[in-house]
């Protein structure tokens, strides 16, 4: 006769003694990479993900060096012979932009000239008056006569003259918002029929913290940057339907000649106690952020404000 199968006990007949199957480990959860990516990560990757952060900045990749690629367009940087305008142009040269260096002081900008030259890249110096129209209307038809297009327009070029109220004179208030104000707006006027012409055209406007905070000693500079901020958020609005963008930096104290020779070491010293990185930044801090701005990085980007200033503006 065959033998019957086995019946299991029930759970009552059981009894509290039967023995239970050891409990297994749970398993690992397996998460998405990211909300619309199907890849997934396990349990050593998982690790990595949640492992503490590292205060030292890491490298990045190699790759990474290649995603801001200005080959083929050509830029204008004025103030570009020195301080944050230098660094700039010779940013954008790295990133595979021909450079216009323009100033008034024409020697100083073909120094600027040399070094891009010798990266390999193509540069030429053209003198320029921010408060001379005519000299702006030159600045843009002889770059695109020697270029052959206009892509960037850096508005970097400012007079940092400032009086008290007591001495403020008309002509010191007209010629700090001819350089500051007029001049970009002019320059502004003329690129814009070039910068529209091949649909990557990108203004930087380079601002300053001064423009959203009061110093009962300066007066000229805080107004001209702050009117400089609206300029930029206006026109980005105007010139939108054209596909070009306009965007502003407000940079903190950088290290440049000019602010050497108005502040004493002990000053810088100061400052950099009171900024939240506990430090004053180099010219070359601002490249990355200003390549960003007129790259295709950003290409949904105008009428931005970035300020770049170690955390000054956070506190008092």
């Amino acid at each position: 006769m065959p033998r019957a199968a086995p019946t299991t006990p029930s759970r009552s007949a059981q009894g509290p003694n039967w023995p239970r199957s050891t409990p297994q480990p749970l398993p690992v959860p397996v998460r998405p990479l990211c909300s619309t990516c199907s890849g997934t990560v396990g349990a050593r990757g998982l690790a990595r993900l949640e492992a503490p952060i590292s205060a030292k900045p890491r490298r990045m990749h190699s790759d990474l060096d290649r995603l801001i690629d200005l080959t083929g367009r050509v830029a204008i940087v004025t103030g570009g012979s020195r301080g944050l305008g230098r660094a700039m142009a010779i940013g954008l040269a790295k990133a595979g932009a021909s450079v216009v260096v323009a100033s008034r002081k024409v020697d100083a900008c073909q120094e600027v000239v040399d070094e891009i030259v010798a990266l390999g890249r193509r540069a030429t110096a053209i003198p320029v008056r921010m408060q001379e129209h005519e000299d702006i209307e030159a600045l843009v038809a002889t770059t695109v006569s020697r270029l052959g297009r206009l892509d960037i327009v850096v508005n970097n070029a400012a007079t940092v003259l400032d009086r008290s109220l007591e001495a403020m004179t008309p002509e010191a208030f007209t010629g700090a918002f001819s350089t500051n104000l007029l001049g970009p707006l002019l320059l502004t006027k003329a690129a814009a029929p070039h910068l529209a012409e091949h649909g990557v055209g990108a203004i930087l406007n380079i601002s300053s913290i001064a423009a959203v905070r009061a110093t009962p000693t300066r007066y000229l500079y805080p107004a001209v940057k702050s009117a400089l901020l609206q300029h930029t958020r206006s026109l980005a609005a105007h010139l939108a339907p054209q596909s070009i963008r306009v965007n502003a930096i407000m940079p903190g104290t950088f290290r440049t000649d000019m602010v050497e020779k108005a502040y004493t070491e002990d000053q810088l010293a100061e400052t950099a106690g009171h900024t939240p990185l506990g430090r004053v930044a180099e010219p070359t801090e601002l490249v990355g952020p200003a390549l960003f701005l007129v790259s295709d990085m950003s290409s949904y980007v105008t009428g931005a404000v970035l300020t770049v200033d170690g955390g000054q503006t956070l506190i008092a």
